[in-house]
């Protein structure tokens, strides 16, 4: 009789299935909450500026529309473009289907970590996913209508992309001007994306050309010609679109330096602020003293170990990404001094997310393999056995935490609560709109937004546009007005009353309790009598 072996799963399946359960979490989170007011503006840029429709398919917005729209302010298009022909592509314009395209590109994120891990064992490329994608911060990121997720899905193929550059000794001619080729390409597809990736792009530059090289004016040839491949595609756009940030208009308040810099890398290493709770608090220093101990440790000539990585590769690995973050970090603060604090505000401390969490991983990497080290006394190795268990706990408990803070509240950085989203706004609309009536909204933002959420039934005008409408068959106007418009009050009702509608009076938009009423909106309804 024979006797059957057992199958020894290999290590690519237990990944992939540990891959797949990321992205089943995300996917069970994500229609937890409703649009934020930063969506709103994607929206609006996804669909031309036009109102969304009560039935879909959704309008048919051309590219030349997007476009248009996004002229004002200072996004790059490539993301709102791929939204909309997804969109016209797909006929729907449902909230579930635009974040699925953001968890798509979380999926491709996480195939980046494997191939940068590629050379590590099993349980280092398990923390590093699991640190990676059990983040509130990541959540909040991924599960939001905006470019971010695509940024950092840059971040790190063109990490991998560097470090397959600098491994290339140039003996083959045309496949070497192919991989610079490709990594100009994936810059250019990067800097249509988001103006964010300029930064990591500069670090990526200063580390392959401090790096130490045979042939170094060969090398520079080639890395030449990644960025010729970049400027030819993006010149002519540089020429014509000349989008700024409207300074002044977002980052006005005066702040300090250190608060906004302690938030913003809270965020990025324990998904919360500063102070949010002890454990998070704990949490933020034990990565900090992980990555520090184990960087005193590889930069230690004494120090000597016969892992798997040699400490060289981890130095190579950590400039790269120490560089990226030095030169994003000295933009945000040369701006906060220079110019205003908009460039420290938390949301944009996503672009050193990736080189972050790398970071640690390494150091937990170096950790996990140095305690095998037979160079190491017996207590030396049992003090690593002991710090990786630890942080395996830790990591263990810190995803858990933060799925879980995510779940119970999930308005991190969105400008809602749990007491209204734009959902409340259009229900509140629809409530109270009737047969003949025109809900005017303020500017093109607001009116995609609300639409998008619930599209109304009656029309969905702008208020700029009331004087060129015909207004003959219209009975009442329905103007939805934001707290801070109240002192405009008296001046619409003097316009609205040189277009016949005399009469006003406010409803009140209740709360999704259904408890109290909204301070921060309400419907002002004129009627002609």
């Amino acid at each position: 009789m024979s006797i059957r072996t057992p199958r020894i799963v290999s290590t690519e399946t237990v990944l992939h299935v540990t891959c797949l359960l990321v992205i089943a979490t995300y996917v069970a989170f994500i229609d937890l909450k409703g649009i934020s007011t930063d969506e709103g503006i994607r929206l609006a840029i996804i669909n031309g500026g036009a109102a969304f429709g009560f039935h879909e398919p959704s309008p048919h917005a051309s590219w030349s529309e997007v476009l248009k729209t996004i002229s004002p302010y200072a996004y790059q298009p490539l993301y709102y473009l791929m939204q909309n022909t997804l969109m016209s592509v797909a006929q729907t314009h449902n909230v579930i289907f635009f974040r699925l395209v953001n968890i798509f590109f979380l999926w491709v994120s996480l195939q980046g970590l494997l191939a940068l891990s590629k050379q590590w064992q099993l349980v280092p490329r398990l923390f590093l996913i699991g640190l990676f994608s059990f983040n509130a911060y990541l959540f909040m990121h991924v599960l939001q209508i905006r470019e971010y997720i695509v940024a950092v899905t840059f971040y790190i193929w063109s990490s991998w992309l560097v470090l397959q550059l600098d491994n290339r000794t140039l003996s083959r001619p045309w496949a070497d001007s192919g991989w610079f080729t490709a990594y100009g390409l994936l810059l250019g597809v990067g800097f249509f994306t988001q103006t964010w990736v300029v930064f990591p792009a500069i670090g990526q530059f200063l580390f392959l050309i401090t790096r130490p090289r045979v042939d170094r004016w060969r090398f520079f040839s080639h890395l030449a010609l990644s960025y010729l491949v970049v400027l030819s595609a993006s010149w002519t756009y540089l020429q014509t679109n000349r989008q700024k940030v409207d300074v002044g208009r977002w980052g006005v308040e005066s702040s300090a330096l250190w608060p906004q810099l302690s938030d913003g890398f809270h965020l990025a290493i324990v998904g919360h602020l500063d102070g949010h709770s002890l454990f998070t608090d704990l949490l933020f220093w034990f990565w900090i003293i992980l990555v520090v101990g184990a960087a005193s440790l590889i930069w230690n000539r004494k120090f000597r170990v016969d892992g798997e990585v040699a400490p060289q590769d981890f130095k190579r690995q950590g400039c790269l990404m120490a560089l990226c973050i030095a030169v994003s970090l000295s933009f945000q603060v040369g701006y906060f001094y220079k110019v205003e604090n908009l460039s420290v505000w938390p949301r944009y401390f996503v672009v050193h997310y990736f080189f972050l969490v790398w970071l640690i991983a390494m150091a937990f990497h170096f950790f996990y393999t140095a305690r095998k080290s037979k160079r190491l006394a017996t207590w030396e190795r049992r003090g690593l056995n002991a710090l990786t268990l630890i942080a395996l706990v830790v990591l263990t408990g810190s995803g858990a935490y933060q799925t879980r803070s995510y779940y119970q509240d999930p308005y991190l950085d969105t400008g809602l609560s749990r007491a209204y989203t734009w959902q409340t706004l259009s229900d509140g609309i629809s409530a109270t709109a009737r047969a003949h009536d025109a809900v005017v909204f303020h500017d093109f933002v607001i009116r995609s937004t609300v639409t998008f959420s619930q599209p109304i039934p009656t029309a969905a005008v702008l208020l700029d546009d009331l004087e060129k409408l015909d207004l003959q068959a219209i009975n009442r106007l329905i103007y939805l007005e934001s707290g801070f418009a109240e002192e405009n009050r008296n001046r619409l009702a003097d316009r609205l009353s040189a277009l016949g509608f005399h009469a006003l009076h406010e409803v009140a938009i209740p709360t999704d309790d259904g408890q109290s009423t909204l301070r921060e909106w309400q419907l002002l309804v004129f009627s002609r009598q």
